[in-house]
């Protein structure tokens, strides 16, 4: 590769790991994990990513900066290819911003270096010509706005990478008129509008760009335990998977990515959330599932799912939302949801004429689930967009929906797919008589929620929901004095030995790094009774969670290294002073 090649490709890979685009860089850094995404190698026939792609072109594996630049493309086409149809969507959109970076990075090199060989010049202020270059007079009309026209004329030209135009033997003196007060005129306007680069543009903030680390991962696990202590009977029915052999059978079938608390922890644990969004999702996911899939009207679990989305929806706000704001890191709920599940309440509760039976049972899953997971033929051909109530159940819930509109546009097309597919066909009255019946209820319900959504009474429900807190109270000092006294009192008792111990004794102080030098290799959070104590002194914990957090982070990180070193003692001791604490 020629030399000066090779410093662009460099300069353009050192770009797209910039500091500044750490908030939409970080899935492209290294190879994706197989053994997380096992279908990976399946979709993309060539894996690439940011260390690899720099590492080949070191080695001197690209011959020409055509070869690196298709590399570089790749890896941001492979993460389109493979997130575009899954729940990772938010991955599809830091792709298509990664390949702007790299198109702007790739034509300020390239103008970079035609301008060093002397070939076209790029300038703001001349023009090559066949036999010169001449001046282009800005004349700029004086008032207030003169300071911010001339930084928008600079920004112009270096976000467009400063490609001049093509010579012109007969070049005339070009005078640029630039009037930003109230009177410009609208080809003044429309000129300025059209030279403005994307970067002037304000940047909405794109969900999904905050990186799990260990800050983060900390207010994750305080959801999760404060979920549980508020909702202590709720909760319960999801602490595990679906086990009932009467239902587990139907209940795979059925949902798609079935998740439960433990499970979600266990995750925590094992750092494998990329983003606080993958979170999010996960616990929504645990009550979309359950409203997924006890879909008769007079179902307990109905309530329970919505009582225990309220919460966590809660708590993640107070947890997560705060501390991150104004950058909106996980997908917002449309602040009507309940509004629309009641929609949905609704239709459930119609029943066939004739027999009884639940007239939308047909529409709960998609049409494959009823063809024995084969779309009927010609069914994609016909349908453009397949939908189902169960399907808009888990958007809604998930996140999907960003609007009222959106999910009513939804729940219309699922009858208007089966009136597509089905009218004049022999099985066509059965389904017609049915897609009447619940268009007719559901036009009421619909009227009603947009007539809501339209109302004052609609405008303050989207500011309360936007804008109320949740107030969690601080804990006395002398309450988790209390706590942690009574935690150094615990003993254990080793029932083989018959030998009792201070079951805190090795949880007093920090872990000796200079005696176990590979300690932080498995523990990125240090945590001991001393620093609690210390932190309860100086009044540090603002809620229960935070101190709850910093106790049992004591244990995880016991069991984390003493598990992997097989010291199976130390485990005992911090499972037990856990469930003691707990």
């Amino acid at each position: 590769m020629d030399p000066q090649d090779l410093a662009n490709c460099r300069e353009i890979h050192a770009g797209l790991m910039a500091k500044e685009r750490n908030t939409i860089n970080y899935l492209f850094l290294e190879p994706v994990e197989t053994t997380y995404f096992p279908e990976y190698l399946k979709v993309i026939k060539k894996p690439m990513d940011l260390r690899t792609l720099k590492e080949n072109l070191e080695a001197g594996k690209y011959t020409a900066k055509e070869e690196f630049y298709a590399d570089a493309q790749l890896i941001f086409d492979n993460a389109i290819a493979f997130n575009k149809d899954r729940d990772s969507k938010f991955v599809v959109d830091l792709a298509k911003r990664m390949i702007r970076a790299f198109d702007r990075l790739k034509k300020k090199t390239e103008a970079a270096t035609a301008k060093k060989n002397g070939g076209d010049s790029a300038s703001t202020t001349s023009a090559s010509t066949g036999g010169g270059t001449k001046k282009i007079k800005l004349k700029l009309k004086r008032n207030s706005s003169i300071l911010s026209a001339s930084s928008s004329t600079e920004e112009a030209s270096s976000g467009t990478g400063g490609v001049a135009p093509p010579p012109n033997k007969k070049a005339k003196k070009v005078k640029l008129k630039l009037s930003l007060g109230k009177n410009a005129s609208k080809s003044e306007s429309k000129s300025s509008r059209s030279n403005s680069p994307a970067s002037t543009t304000p940047i909405v903030e794109t969900v999904g760009e905050a990186p799990m680390n260990a800050t983060r991962r900390a207010q994750c696990y305080k959801i999760v335990s404060s979920f549980k202590r508020r909702q202590p009977s709720n909760s319960k029915w999801f602490l595990k998977p679906i086990s009932d052999p009467m239902i587990v059978k139907d209940y795979k079938e059925k949902i798609s990515n079935p998740v439960d608390l433990g499970a979600i922890t266990s995750k925590l644990d094992k750092n494998q959330y990329s983003t606080v969004a993958e979170f999010v999702l996960d616990l929504r996911r645990i009550c979309s599932n359950c409203l997924q899939y006890n879909t008769t009207i007079d179902d307990s679990f109905r309530p329970i799912a919505t009582d225990c989305l309220t919460t966590m929806e809660q708590l993640c706000k107070f947890f997560i939302g705060k501390n991150e704001s104004p950058k909106i890191v996980y997908p917002r709920l449309v602040y009507c949801w309940e509004e629309c599940l009641k929609v949905i309440d609704a239709l459930l509760k119609i029943k066939n004429p004739d027999d009884g039976y639940q007239t939308a049972h047909f529409f709960l899953q998609p049409v494959s689930f009823f063809c024995g997971g084969q779309w009927p033929h010609g069914y994609l051909e016909r349908v453009q967009k397949p939908m189902d109530y169960g399907t808009i159940v888990q958007n809604l819930i998930t996140g999907v929906y960003d609007s009222a509109e959106k999910f009513a546009a939804d729940c219309r097309l699922v009858t208007s797919n089966c009136r597509l597919f089905y009218e004049g066909t022999e099985d066509g009255p059965v389904f017609m008589e049915k897609v009447n019946r619940l268009e007719q209820g559901m036009a009421k319900q619909l009227a009603q929620l947009s007539s809501y959504d339209k109302s004052d009474k609609g405008a303050k429900a989207r500011e309360k929901f936007r804008t109320k807190m949740l107030t969690i109270k601080k804990p006395e000092q002398a309450f988790l004095k209390d706590i942690l006294r009574d935690l150094r009192a615990t003993t254990y008792t080793d029932k083989s030995a018959k030998i009792t111990e201070k079951a805190t004794l090795h949880f007093e102080n920090p872990v000796d790094t200079s005696m176990f030098t590979d300690y932080h290799k498995f523990v990125d959070t240090p945590m001991d009774l001393e620093t609690v104590e210390r932190k309860i002194g100086s009044d540090a914990y603002a809620t229960p969670e935070d101190f709850e957090y910093d106790i049992l982070t004591i244990f995880r990180n016991c069991d984390k290294y003493n598990t992997a070193k097989k010291y199976f003692h130390m485990v005992t001791l911090s499972k037990h002073t856990a469930k003691v604490f707990r």
